[in-house]
């Protein structure tokens, strides 16, 4: 029965495959009954989107994993398209979409397929169809640019209203002193690993992390605070950061190959607010282009 399952498991991702590459970058492509999207892109740039699905199917299980999160990271998908839009305005280019549409409650694509759906089926393969099509979008950035840039987009509930940035290293590990955190033992395990080796700046690791043109830095010059960044190099031993999770670690450079991947996470306040959620994302659009013009590529329409 099991070999039956995957073989149809594989069967399925193979034609979804197919029909991704026959699709126009402004097409939508479905996994299985509608629980996960991909919008193909053009550019290397993706954008993983795992928590702001709204969808509760009865014959998917709810998770019943141990203090495991539920919360929907709500305004996170309009976010992710209005970036997307905007990157488009202004290249005439379209990044890679992939969206979870089921609530957290029934999958949690951030995390391990066990703790992530459970025994149910049915997640388990919208799961799979959601690590397929990043892999699939990699695949091709690699194939096609050579390198390019990932983000996981997420929302936090901290009371510390700032957009947290993560490249796998902890608080504590982010308070460390830069000629610790420079030395290749801390940036072999980093989501930008690929990055720290190969910038045509040469800038060090901390430097990317939280110098005047990091990713950070970036963001806080255009008026939304940022950790770290080189005003907040790293958060006060009582303040959390999200450090980047399973998405960050699996489809980044941290785990080979030469795309590199920050996590996102953005405060509650600034997404609930409408007008500031749409300059944000029209903010995040700009800064990914400049980043990617001042590490990637000199001409990104090129």
């Amino acid at each position: 029965m099991k070999n039956i399952y995957f073989l149809a498991l594989i069967l399925c991702l193979s034609i979804i495959g197919n029909q991704a590459k026959s699709q126009a970058p402004y097409n939508n492509v479905f996994g299985t009954k509608s629980y996960v999207e991909y919008v193909e892109g053009n550019m290397p740039f993706l954008i993983s989107i795992p928590h702001d699905g709204t969808l509760r199917p009865e014959d998917i299980s709810e998770r019943t994993c141990t203090n495991c999160s539920k919360n929907q990271d709500i305004y996170t998908i309009e976010i992710g398209k209005a970036i997307r839009e905007h990157i488009f305005k202004l290249t005439g280019l379209y990044p890679y979409l992939v969206i979870s549409h089921l609530h957290r409650t029934k999958l949690d694509p951030n995390r391990s397929i066990k703790e992530a759906a459970g025994e149910d089926v049915q997640a388990q393969i919208a799961w799979t169809e959601f690590h397929h099509f990043i892999d699939s979008a990699i695949t091709e950035v690699e194939q096609k640019y050579g390198k390019g840039l990932y983000i996981d987009l997420h929302g936090h509930r901290h009371k510390v209203e700032r957009v947290e940035l993560g490249y796998l290293l902890t608080g504590e590990e982010l308070r460390l002193p830069d000629d610790f955190l420079n030395d290749e033992s801390f940036y072999q395990y980093s989501s930008i690993k690929n990055l720290v080796s190969n910038n045509n700046k040469s800038y060090s690791y901390t430097q990317l992390l939280r110098g005047p043109e990091s990713f950070g830095t970036m963001l806080e010059n255009r008026g939304f605070t940022a950790v770290p960044s080189l005003n907040i190099p790293f958060p006060k031993e009582d303040e959390p950061i999200f450090s980047g999770g399973f998405n960050t670690e699996k489809h980044s450079s941290a785990s080979g190959g030469t795309v590199d991947g920050i996590q996102v996470e953005i405060g509650m306040e600034l997404r609930k607010d409408p007008v500031k959620r749409f300059e944000f994302a029209e903010t995040l659009s700009e800064v990914v282009l400049k980043y990617l013009k001042t590490y990637y590529f000199e001409n990104i329409t090129n």
